[in-house]
């Protein structure tokens, strides 16, 4: 069965499109340069950041749309580079300038559409947090976790811990630290000890089978154990070790059929 397809243009220049892939997906194909902040190819499309906005023209006009989450239909015509989305873009960056005026991230994207001003004023100068949800998502999506969530609404809504306190099943696989865009997470290894700091969370590290390396926490291990025991066999070793056993056990395979000595 032929795949359906749908043919759109795109600032003008046309581009034939699979069923199921959004805008975004289509104008990265094409080389568009389309910023996104709350995007992740590992998770669902969610349109929390706003700033992918493209502009899909009709005979009813222009509407804005966020291009992570709008699919594609035969017949678009999008715009990427209008001066229309520009401002929407500025306007979404100068609210998030607003919220994260500390942001080395926020900053440089603002600067690269002319925003380095906000006549917004922010009650926190020192928030870090845009609310993009990326965190949260890889937590429960990924995971299979939800150790962190929303809470509250409007100008109070805030990402943390159930009634901020330690979290009682969060791994400390720091998967939250490394999709942030914005670097709010927090997290620290002391001795035994790594820190979930912004979950105010302590959890205890494993230590190495071999060289006695403080690596991965003993929650983290347990829980790749469960569900991929068969496949991690030296689950217990910090990467150096893991890489020497793996030498070392290469080294005993004949490179010649026939010949049994080591190489």
């Amino acid at each position: 069965m032929t795949e359906e397809t749908f043919h759109i243009t795109i600032d003008g220049e046309a581009a034939e499109t699979r069923k199921g892939e959004t805008l975004l997906e289509v104008c990265r194909r094409m080389g568009k340069d389309i910023p996104t902040l709350c995007h992740h190819a590992a998770m669902e499309p969610y349109a929390a950041c706003r700033v992918c906005l493209v502009a899909v023209v009709d005979a009813r006009g222009t509407a804005m749309v966020p291009s992570c989450q709008y699919p594609v239909s035969e017949g678009l015509v999008v715009e990427t580079d209008s001066a229309d989305v520009k401002e929407a873009r500025q306007v979404v960056l100068e609210l998030l300038l607003a919220r994260c005026p500390r942001s080395d991230v926020i900053r440089e994207l603002a600067a690269k559409y002319g925003v380095t001003e906000t006549p917004y004023v922010s009650d926190d100068p020192d928030q870090t947090c845009i609310l993009c949800g990326l965190c949260v998502r890889a937590c429960e999506e990924v995971l299979g976790i939800a150790a962190i969530g929303f809470s509250d609404r409007g100008i109070e809504r805030k990402v943390g811990t159930p009634f901020e306190e330690a979290s009682e099943v969060c791994i400390g696989c720091g998967a939250c630290v490394t999709v942030c865009p914005t670097g709010h997470i927090l997290t620290v290894d002391e001795d035994i000890t790594r820190k979930m700091e912004t979950w105010n969370t302590e959890l205890e590290l494993a230590a190495c089978e071999d060289c006695g390396r403080r690596i991965l926490t003993v929650k983290q291990l347990d829980h790749v154990r469960g569900k991929l025991a068969e496949q991690l066999p030296m689950d217990r070793l910090c990467p150096a070790c893991r890489r020497s056993r793996t030498a070392e056990r290469m080294s005993r395979i004949p490179t010649v059929a026939g010949d049994k000595s080591p190489t």
